[in-house]
């Protein structure tokens, strides 16, 4: 029991006490009172002196019962207070007996949710650690292949020039690609590689590109595409290659009318247009041959070919001003790097829904764009994949760095194409085209 309660209790019992010892004098007082004679009627001759000392001693003694009467009435009040007092107190105790349970519930929720919010905390910092070390990672190996003068690629990185499993399938190619020409004031390179998850999981490369010399034209120009199948398709590297393939036969079969049209003081975008519309239609037809007896009924099956392609007509020569007409279907993409920065030229498909159309089924979606260049300029003809990291601040800084006013050997080139940065997955394709303006100032190989 706590120190208040013992003190209510003595105080009850103190007044306890003097109610008990004001009774009892009362009732003394009232016994006593009997004892006395009864006085006799004054007599009209006299009063008796004593008679006058009853009746005083009568009146004090009523008025000391009045007094002890007030008093109990008043300790009466005092003791319903103190027991209203007691009773407030147990019911405080009792709620402060209670209390010390609800907070301990509270507290218990609040560890918990504290709990949780450190789990979150810690996966955070485990996500920007993890990604802090890839880059630093990466930073390390660029800095170490800069001084070394070789690839960019870690001692512990898989070398894309030895895959550690070969494609599977009967639609199996090479894993890696490439090829370039030094073209006077045009420096040419291009490369495919397979990616790192059909690497690992032994899938086929599903990209292709082509670089030709239009000889049906009579100004020189360079026919530069890129072709990338959709994942997984059974034939999508036949159909790429074949894409590649078909669409330089069918410029060589337009090449006059093209010239024309390209070149020509009388040429409009819209006819250009519907001739290469014309052009893509035939190279769609030559892709369905890719697939013939294999769809249902002994159709061409499209879904297994489907090909985004994307297509570039450079000029040759010396030119201060170099022209260019950009054309496709699907998400490939043309940048430009242009004083150390990145920007895109072209994409066949503005929208998400003209991104995801492909050849054959969609020759008639094709998209062109006329574009010039001047000397140091920089184009990259490549399929998405290549695109996004292009686009990424540190791996197109890397890019940019590399490849700016540069003349890379193809081993070179194939190297950083395959450069060790965290990615999707995808296959990489490129066409990278070095305009110099003048034969004369192209720089020597990887100088």
């Amino acid at each position: 029991m706590t120190s208040t309660t013992w003190l209510i209790i003595l105080l009850v019992l103190s007044l306890a006490g003097n109610a008990a010892l004001a009774f009892r004098l009362v009732r003394t007082d009232r016994a006593a009172l009997p004892q006395a004679p009864v006085p006799a009627l004054a007599q009209p001759s006299g009063v008796d002196p004593e008679l006058v000392s009853s009746r005083a001693r009568l009146d004090d003694l009523r008025r000391e019962v009045a007094a002890t009467h007030e008093l109990l009435r008043g300790r009466d009040l005092e003791l319903t207070r103190v027991r209203a007092l007691l009773k407030d107190t147990q019911e405080t105790s009792a709620a402060a007996a209670m209390q010390p349970a609800g907070l301990q519930q509270e507290l218990h929720v609040a560890r918990q949710r504290l709990r949780t919010l450190e789990g979150e905390v810690r996966g955070l910092a485990r996500e920007r650690d993890d990604a802090r070390s890839d880059a630093d990672g990466l930073k390390r190996r660029l800095a170490e292949a800069e001084a070394e003068g070789g690839t960019p690629l870690g001692p512990n990185a898989l070398s894309p020039a030895v895959p550690r499993r070969l494609p599977l399938g009967r639609d199996a190619t090479s894993d890696s690609s490439v090829d370039g020409a030094d073209l006077g004031p045009l420096v040419v390179r291009a490369a495919s590689v397979r990616g790192d998850r059909a690497r690992r999981e032994g899938e086929h490369r599903r990209e292709a590109f082509l670089l030709r010399f239009v000889e049906e034209m009579r100004t020189p120009t360079l026919l530069s595409a890129v072709a990338a199948g959709v994942p997984h398709g059974r034939w999508s590297q036949s159909a790429a290659d074949r894409a590649c393939r078909n669409l330089a036969a069918q410029v060589a079969r337009y090449g006059d009318t093209l010239g024309h049209q390209l070149y020509g003081p009388v040429g409009s975008d819209d006819d250009l247009t519907g001739l290469l519309r014309t052009a893509l239609q035939g190279v769609a037809h030559s892709m369905r041959l890719v697939t013939r007896g294999e769809g249902p009924g002994g159709e061409p099956d499209d879904a297994a070919i489907g090909v985004a392609l994307t297509g570039l007509l450079s000029r040759l020569g010396d030119s201060r001003q170099r022209e260019h007409v950009a054309f496709g279907i699907g998400d490939g993409a043309l940048m430009v790097l242009r004083d150390g920065v990145w920007a895109s030229a072209f994409t066949p498909g503005e929208t998400v829904a003209e991104r995801g159309l492909r050849l054959p089924a969609a020759a008639q979606q094709v998209r062109c764009a006329r574009l010039t260049t001047r000397p140091g300029d920089l184009l990259a003809l490549c399929s998405s994949s290549v695109a996004d990291l292009l686009v990424r601040p540190e791996a197109g800084d890397w890019f940019a760095e590399r490849w700016a006013g540069r003349q890379p050997y193809l081993t070179s080139f194939l190297s950083e194409v395959n450069v060790p940065v965290r990615s999707p997955g995808g296959d990489r394709t490129v066409v990278c085209l070095w305009d110099f303006g003048d034969a004369r100032e192209t720089p020597s190989a990887d100088s």
